[in-house]
């Protein structure tokens, strides 16, 4: 659609009663016809009562309106492609959880184009010194990275690889980018590691990582995308 690949998180507001139809139908409204791909974010730790439409009932009703409000925003804007649909999930679901989300999204009235696996966790690790570790709200960075790891894993056993994973959190080096897609994911997103060391690294990483995969011989990352699962 662009020459740039543009995404839109959409969310959920504090003080919405119907989150469905005030916030994800009318944020598709206002942005489908705009955007390549579309972020249903239902894990932010910071919205009281988001992270409830990660339940069964609540997820499959929610995706069944946000297919439906992406198909009549491409007919009503006649667009040659709709946009893709990413689901973000928290880190802090257990392995129940994972596989019923997993059911979930591979299901056709329900069915997404990707997850991306995950947004901040409310969990404060023991080995955390800030003196800010008991304040409220979502840990990113560094602390997330083991925990993010092992739910990108998780989710790629339980979808058996039929979802497209972006993986997240706590990314920093080559190495970490390199696990990720070892892990399943087909792509990566950094934010934190943008705060500590700025643009410049996006093209570090690519570099390193395209250096990592010459090394070991590997052709195409489509190669080394769920190798672990693949073991």
């Amino acid at each position: 659609m662009h020459d740039v690949l543009i995404g839109v998180n959409i969310g959920r507001n504090k003080t919405t009663n119907t989150a469905v139809e005030q916030d994800y139908t009318l944020g598709i409204e206002q942005f489908g016809c705009l955007a390549d791909y579309l972020v249903i974010n239902i894990s932010s730790p910071n919205t009281p009562g988001l992270r409830q439409l990660q339940n069964e009932n609540e997820l499959k009703n929610l995706l069944t309106s946000v297919r439906r409000s992406c198909d009549k925003v491409a007919c009503d804007n006649q667009l040659k492609q709709k946009p893709l649909i990413l689901l973000k999930v928290a880190p802090d679901l257990d392995e129940d959880e994972i596989k019923s989300i997993s059911s979930i999204v591979r299901q056709p009235n329900t069915y997404i184009d990707g997850l991306i696996v995950s947004n901040t966790t409310v969990a404060r690790m023991e080995t955390l010194q800030s003196q800010h570790r008991n304040e409220t709200g979502g840990l990113s960075g560094r602390p997330l990275k083991d925990k993010a790891l092992e739910t990108l894993r998780s989710f790629r056993r339980h979808t058996q690889g039929q979802i497209p994973i972006i993986g997240v959190g706590g990314i920093e080096t080559a190495d970490d980018v390199f696990e990720r897609i070892k892990a399943g994911a087909s792509l990566v997103q950094i934010y934190t590691g943008l705060t500590y060391s700025g643009p410049p690294l996006i093209n570090k990483l690519n570099r390193q990582f395209a250096t990592m995969m010459k090394q070991q011989n590997i052709k195409h990352i489509n190669d080394l995308v769920g190798k672990d699962d693949r073991r």
